[in-house]
């Protein structure tokens, strides 16, 4: 819960990693999230796309029985 006299940076106040802890201890309420996200820009034209491919690598493992000790 909110602990009297604190105070959250505006900066944090929406921040991802952060709003469910804020909503959590009621600096932010939930409605006012749900109106923050509302106003967001739709960034959807600003996209590009990557194909990614996974090259096949050799197995470098080491077995046990090939280790030497002296």
């Amino acid at each position: 819960m909110k602990k009297s006299g604190q105070v959250i940076s505006e900066d944090l106040k929406f921040d991802r990693r952060l709003v469910e802890t804020n909503i959590r201890d009621g600096f932010v309420d939930k409605k006012d999230y749900e109106k923050h996200l509302k106003s967001l820009p739709d960034s959807a034209s600003n996209v590009d796309y990557v194909e990614v491919f996974e090259e096949e690598t050799e197995d470098t493992s080491v077995d046990e029985n090939d280790l030497t000790f002296t």
